[in-house]
């Protein structure tokens, strides 16, 4: 794909891309507007359930070293049911839901601060038109742009929240009207959901294991540094805007990394933070368009979708599954369910679907183990399984305490209960009368490699019948 080897900079680049998203901004801002400081406690555990969900995928990513992600794995472990829930409902619902929600907040922030006369909605179809079309020539800068990206947006939150925690800042310093640390108590916990957001999405360096020089040291250690990286910035940033904007304003404002951007530099902060605004939303979303499509391209190769969501343009871009997408985020973004006012329930109702994708990786791992115990793996921490039962119990704890609004949260039950029995009855028909197959008839971990092999070979040298013909023919357990 590149013609040089990627090194650990760009695995963790390609960890905090993602990460660092418009709407962490404002989940970060609001966390710190309910709990106070305290809102650290509940990063902090959100932190390490994001290391043990890294294991995870860095022990399967050992294991089976190839580009189609969960999908993949999960085929060799629990087989295409559930290889089809894992990906469509954790990555394809989840990304219409937050990647429209994010999609949308650059049309916010730039008509609240330089184009008040402009259609929201009009800006953020022009910027997800803009980098639809970039993906659908593609972009071999990829890595270097990404590097640059975070590099702009992760130095910019350091020195904002250097500036604020030292509170150096123009604007006036505020006494809040709580001042202790934590005046939730134990009841912090329950904004774990909210703080897992600013760590979601780090096992997306997996993909680029064929690019990495050292994969098996660098992709482990590219997600656990992305992620301890930025708990660390963003303790720094909980400090700082602390000192600048009173904690009401922040759980009342749509945009409350702009309040505190404006509270503590005046102008200066504001397109300052504008300006990492749309560089989050650019770095998120190219990576969505990018990502999304050829995991649905993995599911089509393996018979989990129609074939068409495999076909190629001329520039080995699977432009079926990316028009899709972005077809799909543009109807969330046309029928007005993204705005700002419900920023926080799309979030976290995306959020239970990432949830149950990650409960999915963990029984993965443990599976697959049983299954193979002899089998080589570059990396794994083991510990009887704890990190993985740990991992899912604090999914299913986040699950069952996404928010303590009763309201938003049958909100959040419900929209997750309808698209999972959608998302269910059509895996089981697909794959019962289509595939015509078991529910939980796997595939092993050799055919799964030797189907990523040949999608490779078909994005080298296009498409060929034979391929195609040897993808179908891979035996099943």
């Amino acid at each position: 794909m590149l013609g040089k080897k990627l090194g650990l900079s760009s695995a963790i680049a390609a960890g905090v891309g993602l990460i660092v998203a418009t709407s962490c901004l404002v989940s970060l801002s609001q966390g710190v507007g309910i709990a106070g400081k305290g809102f650290i406690i509940a990063m902090a555990i959100a932190c390490a359930l994001n290391i043990l969900v890294a294991f995870s995928f860095a022990e399967l990513n050992a294991l089976m070293p190839i580009t189609g992600g969960l999908g993949q794995y999960t085929l060799a472990s629990l087989g295409p049911f559930v290889s089809m829930i894992a990906v469509i409902g954790g990555y394809l619902f989840t990304n219409i839901f937050t990647a429209s929600s994010e999609a949308a907040m650059i049309g916010f922030v730039v008509t609240s601060t330089v184009l008040p006369n402009m259609d929201p909605i009009l800006i953020t179809l022009i910027a997800l038109t803009a980098l639809f079309v970039i993906n659908y020539f593609g972009m071999k800068s990829y890595a270097v742009t990404q590097i640059l990206v975070t590099a702009f947006m992760l130095g910019s939150l350091i020195l904002l929240g250097v500036i604020g925690a030292t509170q150096i800042g123009s604007g006036q310093v505020v006494t809040q009207a709580v001042t202790d640390f934590n005046p939730m108590g134990m009841s912090v916990l329950s904004l774990t959901a909210l703080a897992f957001w600013l760590f979601i999405g780090c096992e997306f360096v997996t993909p680029l294991t064929k690019d990495i020089k050292n994969p098996e040291k660098n992709i482990p250690r590219g997600m656990i540094i992305s992620l301890l990286l930025l708990l660390v910035v963003q303790s720094v940033m909980v400090f700082a805007i602390s000192n600048y904007v009173p904690y009401d304003i922040l759980v009342t404002s749509n945009q409350p990394h702009m309040e505190f951007a404006r509270m503590m530099l005046g102008d200066f902060g504001t397109n300052w933070m504008l300006i990492i605004s749309v560089g989050a939303v650019i770095s998120t979303l190219n990576t969505v368009l990018a990502s999304v499509p050829r995991m649905l391209m993995g599911l089509a190769e393996s018979g989990m979708l129609p074939k068409v969501f495999a076909k190629t343009n001329k520039y080995n871009v699977p432009y079926i599954s990316l028009i899709v997408l972005y077809g799909l985020i543009s109807i969330a973004l046309l029928s007005g369910i993204t705005s700002a006012d419900d920023l926080i329930r799309f979030i976290l109702t995306g959020c239970t679907f990432w949830m149950i994708a990650y409960i999915i990786a963990h029984i993965n791992v443990l599976v697959l183990r049983k299954k193979y115990p002899n089998r080589p793996r570059t990396f794994s921490v083991k510990l009887g399984g704890l990190p993985q039962i740990i991992g899912i119990a604090g999914m299913v704890y986040m699950i069952a305490n996404v928010i303590d609004d009763p309201e938003i949260k049958a909100s959040i039950y419900m929209t997750t209960a309808v698209l999972m029995l959608v998302l269910v009855v059509y895996s089981a028909v697909w794959v019962k009368f289509v595939m015509k197959k078991r529910l939980f008839e796997t595939v092993s971990i050799d055919d799964v490699i030797a189907m990523d092999r040949v999608e490779d070979e078909r994005a080298n040298w296009g498409d060929d019948s034979e391929e195609s013909e040897a993808i179908a023919n891979l035996g099943v357990e």
